[in-house]
């Protein structure tokens, strides 16, 4: 099912940024293609940012442009338009999200920091795919993700 964005959305966003959120909305989102406090918890997280139960509904109250307590489609990308500077530090934003990610501080990513990671996100991937993004990321065939290699395929992929 595909989603009608506003013309703002459309001249602040790529295409291939629009896709990228609603690939990151739909894992969180309900049948009902909306988001709760404790999905925009998990989705923050997944994204590097640590939040409190109560931070998240101060999230939603301030996303939530209809006031029906859950957040839709275009409010999202309504909220990452208005949080998104012109001067953020790209890169220090992507090393951040490393940092999330690497859980037992080796400076490198293995399966099983992507399994953790994706365990709190709730998000559902398999070994197999999990594996592939180790692959895809991996440029010096060691079999994790460093620093470097994670952060030249979060830009090639712009998933930052």
């Amino acid at each position: 099912m595909g989603y009608k964005v506003s013309r703002t959305v459309l001249t602040e966003l790529t295409p291939h940024e629009i896709r990228d959120l609603k690939t990151v909305f739909e894992v969180f989102a309900d049948e009902s293609k909306q988001i709760g406090a404790i999905p925009v918890q998990k989705m923050m997280r997944a994204l590097g940012f640590k939040l409190t139960k109560k931070e998240a509904r101060e999230m939603i109250a301030d996303m939530d442009i209809d006031k029906n307590g859950l957040i839709d489609f275009n409010e999202f990308l309504q909220f990452i338009i208005d949080r998104q500077g012109t001067a953020r530090d790209i890169h220090a934003e992507i090393e951040q999200g490393f940092k999330m990610f690497d859980y037992d501080g080796t400076g490198q990513l293995n399966l099983d920091d992507l399994k953790t990671a994706c365990k709190e996100a709730g998000a559902k991937f398999t070994e197999i795919e999990l594996k592939e993004m180790i692959e895809e990321a991996d440029t010096n065939g060691d079999g994790k993700v460093n620093l470097e290699e994670f952060t030249n395929i979060m830009l090639k992929t712009n998933l930052f």
